[in-house]
């Protein structure tokens, strides 16, 4: 199957699958997520596949969500928003429903909703020259991509609170301390290290490694990632309403300072 946001490329037994929108920093569109979801059953349909790594091409791993699309968002109804949110979300968390180990190799930028599908994955090495931020607030937005669900589990409540809240980009060496990445690597030596690692995983035992993966998963279900989309979504379609977001990316689209006033 071809896609034209995405890269799917088969070694051996391990599928790499890269977003391909290098030009434009590897944006979540709403084509995207629809071929995203798309390869994800492809894979998970395949039973030869045993390991995915995902990756960006060119410089980012993704730059998050499509400005142009998020503009349109702002004029929409709360409850249009709301549902419209959900669904795009979803298409891209559905890599969470995959039972083979999960690999994301970060090759530079991981913004926004792009830093959450990292989030998405087993395990995440990353390469010196990423960054990081969770810059929803910066836009006047409410965190999505079940942020507030995924981030608090990997680096702890408070430090997840103090990246949401303050939508501070940290480098790869900070990430690492905090434990949202398990490697940092040359840039060069990055998928190598990645398919090194997804192969050995590969290699044990496959019922034993994909149990092991549901039992660890399970533990973590206090709170139902559903209960936290559905909440992310009602906030954010209310953000959505405000004049602080329409400045947030107007300011960010043309590159200034933005001024925000907190007015509905």
């Amino acid at each position: 199957m071809g896609y034209s946001t995405l890269l799917l490329e088969k070694v051996g037994e391990i599928m790499v699958l890269k977003l391909n929108l290098p030009d434009a920093l590897n944006p979540m569109t709403q084509e995207m997520s629809l071929e995203f979801r798309q390869a994800i059953e492809q894979i998970g349909g395949d039973p030869e596949i045993k390991g995915l790594i995902l990756t960006g091409s060119g410089q980012a791993f993704s730059a998050g969500g499509n400005l142009k699309e998020m503009k349109y968002r702002t004029e929409a109804p709360p409850f249009r928003h709301k549902e419209e949110v959900r669904q795009f979300y979803r298409k891209f968390l559905s890599i969470r429903n995959l039972k083979i180990p999960t690999i994301a190799a970060v090759n530079g930028y991981a913004i926004g909703a792009g830093a959450c599908l990292l989030l998405a994955c087993d395990i995440r090495i990353a390469s010196e020259k990423a960054k990081f931020g969770f810059t929803f607030v910066k836009i006047g937005m409410h965190p999505g991509m079940a942020a507030t669900y995924l981030l608090p589990r990997v680096v702890g409540t408070a430090k997840a609170y103090e990246l949401l809240a303050t939508g501070d980009i940290i480098d790869a060496v900070e990430a690492y301390r905090i434990g949202m990445v398990s490697k940092v690597v040359k840039a060069e030596e990055l998928m190598p290290t990645a398919l090194e690692l997804v192969k050995k995983i590969a290699s044990m035992p496959m019922v034993a490694a994909k149990t092991m993966k549901e039992s660890i998963y399970i533990n973590f279900e206090e709170a139902n990632i559903e209960v936290a989309l559905d909440r992310e979504a009602a906030h954010q379609a209310l953000t959505f309403t405000t004049g602080d977001i329409k400045e947030g990316i107007a300011a960010t689209i043309e590159k200034r300072k933005a001024k925000y006033s907190d007015d509905i």
